[in-house]
C-alpha cells in the first residue's frame, strides 16, 4: 500500500540492515580475510492510483561482499610461489653462514691440515709438529662430521616440519569442504543471498592452504570450491576432504593424496620449498662433502701407509679407512617390491656428486644420472652388479616389482663417518721406503711432503684413473659453498621480487575489500540521519492519522 507510515516503515527496517552490515564491517575491520559487505537498496513495486504510481518504499535487494576473483587467484598463486622462495632462502641462508665461517669453515679447516703437513715437512722429527698435525686432522674430520651433522638435523626439521604442515592442510581441508557443504545448500535456496563471512573464511583457507602447497582451486557453479595439488589430485570435491600426507624417508619427501603419490607435482608452497630444499641443497651438499672426505681418506691414507713412521715402522692409517664406507641407496616410497642395492666405494677420486637412480622394467635395473636422464649408464639384472656408476660397485638384490625405483648417493653421509684413527704423533709416517721394506731415515720427509703435495692435486672428481682433471680438494670445498651460496642468492633474489608481487596484490586486495574505517564511519553518519528522518516520518504519519480520528470523533 502506497502511504507515508508503510514507505517509512520500509525505510526504516533498510536502514537498520544497512547500519548493521556497517557495524559488522566496523567489528570486522581487522580481521584477517574479511571483505567488507554492502546492503544493496532498490525501491518497491510502485502502485497505480489512477493518475499515475505511487512509489512503496523501499526493500533490500540483496547484502553482497567487496570481492575480486582475478586478484584473490593471482594473490593465492603468489603466496604459494612466495612461501616456497622464503623457505628456500631461509634454509641456505643457515647453510652458508655454517659453510662459509671465516674462523672455522670447511676450506680454512683444510688449508690448516695441508698447513701442519708443510710444518713437519720442514721438521719431520718435532713431536709438537707432528702432534700440531693430528690435532689439524682431528680438526678437519670434526668439522666435516659437523656439518654433516647439522645437514641432517636441517633434514629432519624439514621432515618435522612436513608432518605439521599435512596435520594443518587435512585441518583446513576438512572446513573448507564443511563449508563448501553449508554454502552449496545456501546456493540451492538462493544464489543471489549468499552466507558472505562463510565465502571469507572459505577464501581464507584456501589461501592458507596454498601458503603451505601449491594448488588448483575449480569453482563448480553449484557454491563449492574443489581444489587439486598441482595439475591433478583431489584434496577437496565438494564436501568430501581426502587425507593429505607428507613422509621423510631416506630419499626425501614423499607426498600422498590418499594412496597417490604427488610429490612431482609439488611445485609450491613451504612444502614446496623444502622438496626444492632438499633435492636442490641439502643431498647434492652432502654429496660434494662426502665425496671430499672420501678422497681426502683414500689419498691421505695411500700416502701414509706408504711411509715410516719415527720408529721405522711402515704406516697405519691415519683416517677411516675407505673400506669403512659405502654408498647411501634409498628406496622410492610407491615402490611394491622389495628390490634393494649395496655398494662399496672402488675409487672415491671418480665419484660424482650427483644422484643416480635405478628404475625396475621387469627384467632389468635401468642406471641413470639425474643430472643426465636422457643417458643409461646400465642395464642389470636383478642379481647382477655394475660398476658403471663412476667409483662405485654396485650389486643389486631381492624381488623388485616393474616401476621400483631405487636411488643411490655415492657418497652422501661419508663426510659425518670420517675419523681420525691415528693418535700419536710418533706414529706420523713422514719418512719415504727404500724400496726394500726400510724407512729411508727420521730426517726423510718424502711422504709427509707428498701429503702436503695433495693440497695441489686435482683429484676430485676426476674423470679417470690417472686423469688429474678434477678439482683440487680445498676447490672441491670451495665450490660446495659457493653453489650453497649461489643457491641461497637466487632464492634471496627471486624472493624479494615475490614479496614485491605479494605486497602488490595484497594492496589491490585491501583497496577492493578491506574496510575503510573513515568511510564505514560516515555511513554510519548518513544512515543515523537517514533513520531519524524516516522516524520523523512515522512520528507525523501518526500525527495525521490522530487528526483524521479527531476529525471524525
Amino acid at each position: 500500500m502506497a502511504d507515508i507510515l508503510s514507505n517509512s516503515v520500509s525505510g526504516l527496517l533498510a536502514v537498520q540492515r544497512a547500519l548493521t552490515t556497517t557495524g559488522h564491517n566496523v567489528s570486522n575491520a581487522n580481521t584477517e580475510g574479511y571483505s567488507r559487505q554492502t546492503v544493496n537498496l532498490s525501491a518497491r513495486t510502485p502502485q497505480f492510483m489512477g493518475n499515475g504510481y505511487v512509489g512503496t518504499g523501499t526493500q533490500v535487494q540483496s547484502i553482497t561482499r567487496s570481492f575480486d576473483q582475478y586478484v584473490e587467484s593471482q594473490l593465492r598463486d603468489v603466496t604459494s610461489d612466495n612461501s616456497r622462495l622464503q623457505f628456500v632462502s631461509d634454509i641456505a641462508s643457515q647453510v652458508t653462514t655454517v659453510l662459509g665461517d671465516t674462523e672455522s669453515g670447511i676450506a680454512q679447516s683444510s688449508q690448516a691440515f695441508f698447513g701442519a703437513a708443510s710444518d713437519v715437512a720442514a721438521n719431520p722429527t718435532d713431536i709438537t709438529a707432528r702432534q700440531a698435525y693430528l690435532n689439524e686432522a682431528s680438526a678437519l674430520t670434526d668439522r666435516f662430521n659437523q656439518l654433516d651433522g647439522r645437514l641432517a638435523d636441517l633434514n629432519t626439521r624439514i621432515g618435522q616440519q612436513a608432518n605439521a604442515i599435512s596435520r594443518e592442510v587435512n585441518t583446513f581441508a576438512e572446513e573448507v569442504a564443511s563449508l563448501n557443504d553449508k554454502i552449496s545448500r545456501a546456493y540451492a535456496q538462493d544464489p543471489n543471498a549468499l552466507p558472505n563471512d562463510l565465502l571469507d573464511r572459505r577464501d581464507q583457507l584456501v589461501r592458507d592452504i596454498a601458503e603451505r602447497v601449491n594448488i588448483r582451486v575449480n569453482d563448480d557453479g553449484a557454491g563449492s570450491l574443489n581444489l587439486a595439488v598441482g595439475s591433478g589430485q583431489s584434496l577437496v570435491t565438494g564436501g568430501a576432504a581426502t587425507e593429505f600426507q607428507a613422509i621423510n624417508g631416506a630419499a626425501g619427501l614423499t607426498v600422498k593424496i590418499g594412496d597417490k603419490t604427488i610429490t612431482e607435482r609439488v611445485t609450491g608452497g613451504q612444502l614446496g620449498g623444502m622438496i626444492e630444499t632438499q633435492n636442490e641443497l641439502i643431498t647434492p651438499l652432502r654429496n660434494e662433502l662426502g665425496r671430499a672426505a672420501l678422497v681426502l681418506a683414500q689419498e691421505a691414507n695411500a700416502i701414509q701407509e706408504a711411509g715410516y713412521d719415527l720408529d721405522g715402522n711402515a704406516g697405519t692409517p691415519l683416517f677411516t679407512a675407505i673400506g669403512g664406507f659405502s654408498p647411501s641407496v634409498s628406496v622410492d616410497g610407491r615402490n611394491d617390491g622389495s628390490g634393494s642395492a649395496s655398494g662399496s666405494i672402488a675409487d672415491a677420486t671418480l665419484l660424482t656428486d650427483a644422484r643416480y637412480e635405478a628404475r625396475f622394467d621387469g627384467t632389468n635395473w635401468s642406471v641413470r644420472s639425474q643430472d643426465d636422464p636422457g643417458t643409461e649408464l646400465a642395464s642389470v639384472g636383478s642379481g647382477g652388479s655394475t660398476t658403471a656408476i663412476p667409483g662405485l660397485d654396485i650389486t643389486f638384490s631381492g624381488t623388485p616389482e616393474v616401476g621400483d625405483v631405487l636411488y643411490i648417493d655415492p657418497a652422501a653421509g661419508a663426510a659425518g663417518q670420517i675419523e681420525t684413527t691415528l693418535a700419536d704423533p710418533r706414529d706420523v709416517a713422514a719418512a719415504g721406503g727404500d724400496g726394500g721394506g726400510n724407512s729411508l731415515g727420521n730426517r726423510d720427509n718424502t711422504q709427509i711432503e707428498a701429503m702436503a703435495e695433495l693440497a695441489n692435486r686435482t683429484l676430485v672428481g676426476q674423470t679417470g684413473a690417472g686423469a688429474a682433471d678434477g678439482q683440487t680438494l680445498g676447490g672441491a670445498l670451495s665450490s660446495a659453498v659457493s653453489n650453497a651460496g649461489s643457491v641461497a642468492r637466487t632464492a634471496e633474489m627471486q624472493g624479494e621480487s615475490a614479496q614485491a608481487s605479494l605486497d602488490n596484490l595484497v594492496a589491490r586486495q585491501q583497496s577492493v575489500s578491506g574496510v575503510n574505517l573513515d568511510e564505514e564511519a560516515a555511513n554510519l553518519l548518513k544512515y543515523q540521519q537517514q533513520y531519524q528522518a524516516l522516524a520523523r516520518s512515522i512520528s507525523i504519519s501518526g500525527n495525521l492519522f490522530q487528526s483524521v480520528l479527531n476529525a471524525v470523533g
